[in-house]
């Protein structure tokens, strides 16, 4: 039976839906059976970020109407074999969204809820960026999750800029997650590039932490600040003020 967690994020443009399928391509790299609901009803923005836009033959919506079983709308990443997308374009209903993942969840390791089927799912991670909108809105979702009775796995700190922490404007994700009240299960440095569908190397490696945490892998978190120290970093931090 697959370990069921919702991704979310109170404030839109905190990054759930890139981070979820990051962690999501960093599992099915390490061999887990993964799936992602899409649980944007509207645009199918998962679907999109994992480079499957248009791909799909059936969606919630057909499975909610009878035309389809759960697994048939299911789209298989080119790349990824063992990673699958299930949108739910058209279909707002959440009783639709967690009666497919329900139907199919034996057939995965890993189901990644973003941003709905929250009540088919076991624990919740939380998304927030390191500054204080976000930290709020992250504080006030985190509470009530909780009080509905969601187990709270995690944070994974989105969008985080090395040399705003050296400089001590941001504070370290581990300060974000004592702030929260939670465990920090990884950092995802700023990279512009992931809003552009283009999965670097360099972020990737951060995803690979997360992923391995949610496995029960004891990884390490690397240093996103360790590029912004020293001479090299004074400029690097410098010439981003500029731009």
């Amino acid at each position: 039976m697959a370990k069921k967690i919702y991704f979310t994020s109170s404030k839109g443009g905190a990054g759930a839906t890139t981070v979820a399928a990051g962690t999501a391509f960093a599992l099915a790299a390490c061999g887990e059976r993964t799936l992602i609901l899409d649980g944007d009803s509207a645009s199918a923005c998962a679907l999109g970020v994992c480079g499957c836009a248009g791909r799909q033959t059936f969606t919630v919506a057909d499975y909610k109407s009878g035309m389809c079983r759960a697994k048939q709308a299911m789209v298989q990443h080119p790349k990824y074999k063992n990673l699958y997308i299930m949108p739910t374009l058209g279909c707002d209903d959440g009783r639709a969204a967690e009666s497919a993942v329900l139907e199919v969840s034996e057939l995965f390791d890993f189901v990644l809820c973003d941003g709905a089927a929250q009540r088919a799912c076991g624990q919740a991670v939380i998304i927030t960026e390191p500054y204080m909108p976000s930290l709020r809105a992250a504080d006030a979702k985190i509470a009530a999750l909780k009080d509905g009775g969601m187990h709270i796995g995690g944070v994974i700190v989105n969008k985080v800029n090395g040399g705003l922490i050296v400089d001590g404007k941001t504070g370290y994700p581990e300060d974000v997650a004592r702030a929260l009240g939670v465990p920090l299960i990884a950092a995802v440095p700023e990279d512009l590039d992931l809003t552009l569908g283009e999965w670097r190397p360099y972020s990737m490696r951060y995803f690979k932490v997360a992923a391995e945490r949610l496995r029960g892998k004891n990884a390490k978190l690397p240093h996103i600040e360790a590029g912004y120290t020293g001479a090299g970093g004074y400029f690097r931090r410098r010439l981003r003020e500029r731009i």
